[in-house]
Parts: C-alpha cells; sequence; structure tokens
C-alpha cells in the first residue's frame, strides 16, 4: 500500500471520524475549538468535491506524471482539513478594527 493511498483513506475514513468526535458537544467547547471545527469540516468538503471532480478523468487521459489529480485525489481529502482547522482557529472572528 503506497503513501498516497493512506492519505486517501486517512481522508476518507479518519477525517470525518475525527470530525464526528469533536463535534459532540461543539457548543461547550472554546471558540478556537468551534472555530478550527468548522474550517475542518469545510476544508473536507472543498476536499471531498475536488476528489469527485477530478476522480471522473477518464482513464484515457491520465499520464504517467499527472500530479495535480494525484493531489487532488490522495492528498486532498487529508491537507484542506488539517489547513483549514489551522485556519479557523488561527484567523480571528471578528475583522473590526480596535481602536
Amino acid at each position: 500500500m503506497s503513501v498516497g493511498t493512506v492519505a486517501f483513506l486517512l481522508g476518507l475514513f479518519g477525517v470525518p471520524l475525527v470530525l464526528l468526535m469533536t463535534a459532540h458537544k461543539l457548543r461547550r467547547r472554546r471558540e478556537k475549538a468551534q472555530r478550527a471545527f468548522w474550517g475542518a469540516a469545510i476544508g473536507h468538503c472543498i476536499a471531498a468535491v475536488l476528489a469527485l471532480v477530478w476522480g471522473m478523468i477518464p482513464p484515457e487521459a491520465w499520464t504517467e506524471g499527472d500530479v495535480a489529480r494525484g493531489l487532488a485525489g490522495f492528498w486532498a481529502l487529508l491537507a484542506l482539513p488539517i489547513i483549514g482547522a489551522a485556519a479557523g482557529a488561527f484567523l480571528r472572528a471578528d475583522r473590526r478594527p480596535t481602536a
């Protein structure tokens, strides 16, 4: 089993499992944890759409050096939720300037 396949399986099954466990009693968690959860959930939804769209490319159009398809299909399901969680956790919720 290749590293890309492991990343795909972790993104396909592991990330939703972690999101389900994190969503339990989400309202009682800190605001930073709530923002991280929603960032990861949105990142996973975007990654799922990318993986589906890139996965529908017919095999005749594939090439051996097709890096974009591998990134979108295998790594996006794991990487985008992590990036979304980091962005949600570290970006401020309010954009109002403080006086």
